[in-house]
């Protein structure tokens, strides 16, 4: 009997599911099997551009975590129809539960993907278009905000998830990532901090 595939997002709060992703690889077959849905491993394989053998292991670590589940399709021979699919929709971590320093790694390897994709696109040669058409953005932004204008950029954020995660293989449809970080800059905090220690030193002398 098929698994229906889930229709939430599988929230990560074990460590060790969170440690499972700190892998370029790992983050990718789950960015596939979110986006594309559930697939066999020469699907995965075609999709990511890579060896059927070299996802195996990589598959079997995240179905020791809970991160993939595997399915037989009835009649299924040599492993032909075993279809992987995640928990949920889509899999999240769970910012709080998660030990901090595994949460540093998972970003950072996500964001090296982002980094690696966008220099292979920037060093091709192709079009990158303009306004809506857009292909290729890269670069940083900062600036003051209240806590009405956070709301907003978490909401756009998650509209940005939404619409990405939507979307499914296709031949008018062309594969994307959105890498990104948000983070309090520390701007004037630093400022601030080094005063509070000028005085403090003052005080002491």
């Amino acid at each position: 009997m098929a698994i229906r595939p889930a229709s939430r997002p599988f929230q990560i709060t074990k460590p060790a599911a969170t440690r499972a992703l700190a892998s370029a690889t790992r983050q990718e077959i789950v960015d596939v099997l979110s986006s594309a849905g559930p697939c066999t491993v020469s699907k995965l394989a075609d999709l990511l551009g890579r060896r059927p053998d070299a996802l195996y292991f990589h598959l079997r670590s995240l179905e020791r975590v809970g991160l993939v589940r595997q399915n037989a399709e009835p009649g299924a021979q040599s492993g032909a129809g075993v279809v992987y699919e995640l928990p949920g929709s889509a899999v999240r971590l769970d910012y709080n539960a998660a030990p901090r320093s595994d949460l540093a790694r998972v970003v950072r390897h996500a964001l090296k993907l982002s980094i690696r994709e966008f220099e292979r696109e920037c060093l091709a040669d192709r079009p990158i278009g303009a306004g809506a058409g857009r292909v290729l953005w890269g670069g940083r932004v900062m600036g003051w905000v209240n806590d009405k204008e956070l709301a907003q950029i978490n909401s756009l954020i998650e509209s940005l998830h939404a619409i990405l995660r939507k979307g499914r293989p296709g031949s008018d449809r062309r594969a994307f990532s959105l890498g990104f970080l948000l983070a309090p800059s520390g701007f004037g905090e630093r400022s601030r901090v080094s005063k509070k220690s000028r005085q403090n030193a003052q005080k002491k002398g």
